[in-house]
């Protein structure tokens, strides 16, 4: 009878949240910090404000070591990240994870992180005989968006990573990595925003900074190509797409943040600059979780910038 409920619970939600895949635990939850829990963990369906200091009883959690936990709230079930409180397991008397806090490395959560975001055809102007740079084509994505380097947490590398791998990351041997578990609908929007998946550059940034972010995989590409969306969808991808062949500055960059992002946006971004040409933006902000906004997370830069640029157009 207990198989046949869980089937039943584990269809159920994931009718609800196709992405995400449901693991039953066993336990209770107890809410720390201000909080909303969803109906639906991607598109924050039917929040419902989660009361600090009570706890919940725990029916899931969206994937093996996965970043939300479900939760019976007021005769509801929702979603909740973890980053809210403390799991307890069914007969435990204290909080499950290390010293370091749920769902961080040994080495704990690094505070603050980059967002690094390539302009992909000064990138290729260097890295002319790369897979993702003999193909790249006018009227691909990475022609006129900015793709997808990595997230990375700070001052953390291969956090708990074998010596063969980190070997095969640094000698750029990526390709024998080990395959990263991604859900489809991940895997495929990587295959559009990071070029780079070509070299296999999605498994060495897994092994060199995800490792350290203390989530799975699969969560830390979604924060990633979430967080690379919206400044796609931004005034910041406007000013590079309307000046491809042309030149602009630091002033003008961070002033299209300013508009997209709120007012000191634009001193979160570090401008990378080779050979003349813009090459990176590298975007300064406290430890993303899964739904936040960049304007929510960004925090001051602390290294110099590149002062203008020119915005390289395909082709070599």
């Amino acid at each position: 009878m207990r198989l046949i409920i869980t089937f039943l619970l584990c269809f159920f939600l994931l009718g609800q949240n196709p992405a995400f895949a449901f693991y039953e635990v066993n336990g209770n939850f107890t809410i720390n910090n201000s909080c909303e829990a969803y109906t639906s963990i991607r598109k924050k369906t039917n929040p419902v404000t989660v009361e600090q200091g009570k706890t919940y009883p725990v029916l899931g959690q969206n994937k093996e070591f996965g970043d939300y936990f479900y939760l019976k709230v007021d005769e509801e079930s929702k979603w909740v990240n973890k980053n809210c409180g403390q799991f307890n397991s069914a007969g435990q008397s204290k909080p499950e994870g290390n010293k370091t806090g749920v769902g961080c490395p040994d080495e704990g959560c690094a505070e603050k992180y980059v967002l690094a975001i390539s302009w992909q055809p000064s990138f290729c102007q260097t890295r002319r005989s790369k897979p993702e740079c003999i193909s790249q084509t006018e009227d691909r994505y990475d022609a006129t968006n900015f793709t997808l380097h990595g997230l990375w947490p700070d001052k953390l590398a291969y956090c708990g990573v074998s010596s063969e791998d980190i070997n095969d990351s640094k000698q750029r041997d990526w390709d024998d990595l080990p395959p990263l578990n991604l859900d489809e609908q991940t895997t495929s929007e990587l295959d559009i925003v990071m070029p780079g998946k070509q070299s296999y550059l999605h498994r060495h940034e897994w092994i060199k900074h995800g490792t350290c972010d203390g989530r799975d995989e699969d969560t830390y590409y979604d924060i990633s190509i979430d967080l690379l969306n919206e400044v796609n969808a931004s005034q910041v991808q406007d000013l590079f797409a309307e000046n491809i062949g042309k030149t602009i500055t630091q002033s003008q960059i961070e002033a299209a943040f300013d508009n997209s992002f709120g007012e000191g946006a634009g001193e979160s971004v570090r401008i990378r600059c080779k050979d003349g040409l813009i090459s990176e933006l590298q975007i300064k902000m406290r430890r993303p979780l899964v739904g936040e906004k960049l304007a929510d997370v960004l925090v001051p830069r602390s290294r110099r910038s590149c002062k203008s640029g020119i915005v390289d157009p395909v082709g070599f």
